[in-house]
């Protein structure tokens, strides 16, 4: 029982499983903050080992540290509403009231430093000040009523007060339940059950959706022999309290913009320490917030990764130096449910997902890398912040590029980036000045890291050059217009599309490639016979005949793509001033 690992077995695979680990993980710190110190250097470590997870300490743990630790009220706090009854004495206090009231103040000073023209050290302190607890909506998310899960969540709570005389068999019944991967949880509760003996306690608690999603009323039999509507599910009371402690240190509960959905991320861990674990945990909540479905799912994903890169970047913490690896390797991703209010008195959840941090941020050897996949992932961000997804053909790229994010498939990002490209020439048409568009050094940094291979088609001078030419014919003219410059030059609308479209057979790619290049320099020699001089390239034979080779060796849909991709990115200024006739600005 008194060992260095302990275990929180996937029984669900689902985040309750989650939850029970960082509830362990915090349990067994505390025992080391009264035993060796709160200052002192400690480590708990949380791993996903497959079936379950562990949590680790650095030296096996003592008898006589868990005899003598005290009562603590632990992560869970009792939650106040005009409803609830009293909070018992010993337990950490939260009233949903106050929370909203800290929130709508937070909103409303930030609103006021919206409309002033500098932002100066007076008015962020007062940001500072009215910044409510990073874990503000976890409070709010217990106290909707329609979760139906705060007289149940209470309970646990109360219970770990009220049995507080029994606090030490307590803590040496959560090390039973963990010290083995498949523990008799009802011979272990039975016990527990004979040993306790506190009026109004009980050893069972409804097994609540919101911390069991897989769980509820319905059916929830391993075997589908019979349908119960009514009953509820009871499970031993410590193994829902550990999930109650883990929901204050792994969840971020969201509403969907435009929407009374609500959205749960919860972390899930694959080698990380508990403390470094709070402390990016606490910075990525207070930085995530409600956007709409699809494209909260991305920003979460790409906000976290950048969350860790900047904590890396900080050199603070030993498992976040990423030396040869990358922040997958430390996180895994979320789990993320999704409630829909189907009945005015309670929320259902009807979909369980797991969201995958991104895959492409590959092995991280510097503090110059870091830096520049940060660089990469805001990129993404802003391209992702800048779709409407209350559109049809924002919310179908979204969707594309959340499979791509988790899944590293480049079908979904070449689907993506093709739509996107319509997307913004779309939006710079309607007149909209500045709309956001990848770098060719980003989509460079992404194909190197996730596909060696493609690698040297990147990198072949006629690729660039056709890729050269299609962005003087599209994003950078279509840019001026928007601007209200003079254009001199025809935009070519529809033209990756067209690229694409032909793909799919050899020699008709090959064919509408050469229609382009031909009509391209045949617009140079018209532009500089009537304006007396030449602001684009003129595409060569060997351009064509470089781009024919990669079609005949990677095959024209590959390279399609690529092209694509590359044609209606931005060139970065600097490598506009080194000899490119485009840069980020868009001229020509």
């Amino acid at each position: 029982m008194y060992q260095a690992v302990y275990f929180a077995e996937k029984t669900s695979g689902t985040f309750a499983d989650v939850l029970v680990a960082y509830g362990l993980a915090a349990v067994l710190d505390e025992i080391l903050a009264q035993a060796l110190g709160r200052e002192s250097r400690r480590r708990v470590w949380i791993r996903d080992t497959g079936p379950y997870y562990t949590v680790t300490l650095e030296e096996p743990l003592r008898a006589e540290w868990v005899r003598n630790c005290t009562y603590f009220a632990g992560p869970p706090a009792y939650i106040t509403t005009g409803q609830t009854e009293s909070a018992p004495a010993g337990v950490r206090v939260r009233n949903v009231g106050e929370t909203w009231e800290q929130y709508r103040n937070y909103q409303a000073v930030r609103e006021k430093l919206r409309r002033v023209s500098e932002m100066t050290d007076d008015f962020k302190r007062q940001v500072e000040d009215a910044e409510p607890p990073y874990d503000w909506a976890v409070v709010t998310f217990l106290g909707t009523p329609q979760m139906q899960a705060l007289k149940t969540y209470n309970q646990a709570v109360t219970q770990w007060a009220l049995t507080r005389e029994y606090f030490t068999f307590n803590l040496e019944t959560i090390l039973r339940m963990t010290a083995t991967q498949h523990a008799d949880l009802e011979t272990i509760a039975r016990n527990w059950r004979r040993t306790v003996k506190v009026p109004g306690v009980t050893d069972k608690l409804t097994a609540i959706q919101l911390l069991n999603p897989h769980q509820g009323k319905g059916q929830n039999q391993a075997k589908a022999n019979a349908l119960s509507m009514g009953k509820n599910i009871g499970s031993f009371w410590l193994l829902e309290y550990l999930k109650a402690a883990g929901l204050w240190l792994c969840s971020a509960p969201r509403v969907v913009e435009g929407s009374t959905d609500r959205k749960t991320y919860v972390l899930a861990p694959l080698n990380v320490t508990l403390a470094t674990h709070q402390a990016v945990f606490k910075t990525f909540s207070k930085r995530l917030w409600n956007e709409t479905a699809v494209k909260m799912d991305c920003v979460a994903a790409l906000l976290y990764t950048d969350t860790l890169l900047e904590y890396s970047e900080a050199g603070q913490y030993d498992e976040l130096n990423f030396e040869g690896y990358g922040p997958e390797h430390v996180v895994a991703g979320f789990h993320v449910v999704q409630y829909k209010l189907l009945s005015r008195n309670a929320f259902t959840a009807i979909n369980l997902a797991f969201l995958g941090l991104p895959l492409w941020t590959g092995d991280l050897r510097s503090r110059q890398e870091v830096l520049n996949l940060r660089k990469v992932i805001r990129e993404h961000r802003e391209v992702i912040d800048s779709i409407d997804e209350t559109r049809s053909d924002g919310y179908h790229l979204l969707l594309r590029y959340r499979d791509f994010l988790s899944s590293q498939r480049w079908d979904d990002f070449f689907e993506f980036a093709a739509g996107y490209a319509h997307y913004a020439m779309s939006r710079m048409a309607q007149g909209q000045r500045w709309v956001p568009l990848f770098t060719t050094t980003s989509l460079r940094r992404l194909v190197m890291t996730t596909s060696k291979p493609l690698t040297r088609i990147i990198e072949n001078p006629g690729f660039q050059n056709v890729a050269r030419a299609i962005r003087h014919s599209t994003v950078i003219p279509q840019g001026r217009k928007a601007r209200g410059e003079h254009v001199l030059y025809d935009i070519r609308y529809g033209l990756g599309m067209e690229l694409k479209r032909k793909a799919t057979v050899r020699d008709d790619f090959v064919a509408a490639l050469a229609d382009f290049m031909q009509s391209y320099n045949q617009e140079n020699s018209q532009v500089l016979e009537r304006h007396k001089q030449q602001m684009r390239r003129d595409l060569r034979t060997t351009d064509i005949e470089a781009v024919v080779s990669l079609v005949d060796e990677y095959g024209p849909e590959v390279v399609a793509n690529l092209l694509v991709a590359y044609g209606y990115a931005r060139e970065p200024r600097e490598d506009a001033e080194s000899g490119g006739l485009a840069n980020e600005t868009g001229t020509e």
